[in-house]
């Protein structure tokens, strides 16, 4: 059924033998921690505390209800929830059916929805009745004459005079429909393949058109598993999630490491740093990955109000370029912080650790994490010398199966099963990778490549700036120019004469510094904190009209030569 492009036997053969790939699905693992210490806490959510038997007991009286409505192994069960306990118990379910599940993440609305949930062919999704006040329960009736395959949405909440299709039913209906003896119904299912397609994760919208990356048991299992043996984890660890659990960072560290690790997880949905200081003081949470967004206004907060976060062991940040001295700074004052690098398509490439140098861990995106490969290559193909920028393409065990879209993998593979990631980096000598940005992110300036991460990082240095994004504008010249997009602190201005004069005060050639300087109240960015800087090159040119993902985004001031 599923298009999947998995490692070839002798890799796969590795995998196992060398006991990367343990061969157990992922609900075995909640099985085991609800078994071995029932009475510890697996999930807080606000007040609202589950220990590991209440997770494994919610999660296995929803497989047996959506098994009664004739959802089973194979069948696509979508999510589009916020940060909230009942996600995990959603996510538990799905892996204890053999289904699999597809998050998404809760900003999507009608145009994205037709699309994923027709390609995956979804048969339940579960929605909020409302979320930050939108109304997701009145926009699934308006979409279910298009998704004809959905046999259920479920709703979290009061449906109220919402949604009369027969299809639509609430949380409470569903789970009072499961039979009386759910353990048993769920316990003669059949044991998962681990290495089947559980996960459908598209995306997450830094190209125009997600795509939907396939990941098995196996790839998850040990994704998280060597997070554990790279930090150092233990049941006594707290793990903080503000990441939305409908991205690959909150499908881990919400709903998969807490089960691996026997540990809690803390839900914090909504985004405000000084209730995320609040939640890491009072739970002593302890290890957290998350964007760089997240970082600057925890930093920001606890700088505000005082507050030492002495719980803190490790803060992992990734999926948005990070400036140096913020990681520096960051580290004095909160925490170890560590760059990890990797994509939906294989989370964790590199990292650093707090055993690493400081110049590894707070001006580097960190070392390959074995047994993953990767290496650097010209557009031929042919690995560059050390120290020069090229592709990165990687292949390791928590590398995905490939996309739902067949037509995407050819392209998205090497023949030895080397993903493509479309990222540019250089090695330095010490082994260290330094992602450069995307190969879309450079500057053709008359010939003259130029990396926008370079100046974004040096830009970011500026005292008025709080964040840039660089990219390439049309030019009738020279083919194309530097545009620099840029919040700044207390909405002040930034000129195209300031800019210049701090940059040349860098030492950075003239060709570097960008000819377009537009200060904006906010960048676009997807849930998890990636600027989608495809909305701002198409911005550059066609100025006229605003793509949906810069709705929202004003312009202040506009300053070009």
């Amino acid at each position: 059924m599923w298009p999947t492009r998995p490692p070839t036997p002798d890799l796969a053969h590795s995998y196992r033998e060398s006991g990367h790939w343990r061969d157990q699905p992922i609900g075995h693992y909640l099985t085991r921690a609800a078994s071995l210490f029932p009475d510890a806490v697996a999930v807080i959510d606000g007040d609202t505390r589950l220990t590991f038997a209440d997770v494994d007991r919610d999660a296995t009286t929803l497989a047996a209800a959506l098994h009664s409505a004739g959802i089973g192994a194979d069948d696509v069960v979508s999510f589009q929830l916020p940060n909230r306990a009942e996600a995990v118990i959603v996510y538990q379910a799905i892996m204890k059916l053999g289904a699999v599940a597809n998050p998404i993440v809760p900003i999507y609305r009608g145009r994205e929805l037709r699309f994923i949930l027709g390609q995956a062919r979804t048969s339940a999704v579960f929605i909020p009745a409302t979320y930050r006040g939108f109304d997701y329960a009145a926009m699934y009736d308006q979409l279910l004459d298009d998704l004809p395959h959905l046999k259920k949405i479920v709703i979290l909440g009061d449906r109220g005079e919402r949604g009369t299709d027969e299809r639509m039913t609430t949380w409470t209906e569903l789970l009072d429909s499961a039979p009386a003896e759910a353990a048993k119904v769920v316990a003669a299912l059949p044991h998962p393949d681990p290495d089947q397609v559980c996960l459908l994760l598209y995306t997450s919208g830094t190209t125009a058109d997600p795509k939907g990356a396939l990941h098995s048991h196996n790839t998850l299992v040990f994704e998280n598993l060597s997070m554990i043996e790279l930090f150092g984890l233990n049941e006594n660890d707290v793990i903080f999630n503000p990441s939305p659990v409908t991205h690959v960072t909150g499908v881990n560290c919400a709903l998969t490491l807490p089960f691996l690790l026997g540990a809690p997880v803390v839900l914090h949905d909504q985004w405000d740093p000084v209730a995320a200081l609040d939640k890491i003081s009072r739970d002593d949470a302890s290890f957290m990955i998350f964007s760089t967004p997240f970082l600057q206004g925890l930093l920001d907060a606890a700088i505000a109000e005082g507050r030492p976060t002495p719980s803190i062991r490790y803060i992992v940040c990734g999926g948005a370029d990070m400036p140096d001295d913020l990681t520096r700074r960051a580290t004095e004052r909160l925490g170890t912080v560590v760059r990890m690098y990797g994509a939906t398509e294989g989370p964790s490439v590199t990292a650093g650790n707090r055993w690493d140098t400081a110049q590894l861990r707070t001006r580097t995106d960190g070392r390959v994490l074995a047994p993953t490969e990767v290496i650097i290559v010209a557009p031929s193909e042919r690995p560059v010398e050390p120290g020069s920028v090229g592709e990165v393409l990687w292949r390791g065990p928590d590398t995905f199966l490939g996309y739902l879209d067949p037509s995407l993998n050819a392209a998205a593979f090497t023949e030895d099963g080397f993903f493509r990631s479309g990222d540019l980096a250089r090695f330095d000598d010490t082994g260290a990778i330094h992602i450069e940005g995307r190969i879309k992110d450079i500057i053709n300036r008359s010939g003259e490549k130029i990396s926008t991460h370079e100046v974004e990082n040096l830009l970011s240095e500026h005292p008025a700036v709080s964040e840039v994004a660089v990219v390439a504008g049309p030019d009738a010249t020279t083919g194309e120019r530097g545009c620099a997009f840029v919040v700044t602190h207390h909405a002040q201005d930034l000129t195209l004469e300031d800019v210049h004069e701090f940059l040349t005060g860098r030492e950075v050639a003239k060709q570097k510094i960008p000819e377009s300087v537009f200060v904006v109240d906010v960048l676009p960015k997807t849930a998890s904190g990636k600027i989608q800087k495809f909305a701002l090159r198409d911005w550059t040119r066609n100025r006229t009209d605003l793509p949906p993902q810069m709705v929202g985004v004003s312009l202040h001031a506009a300053h070009e030569k």
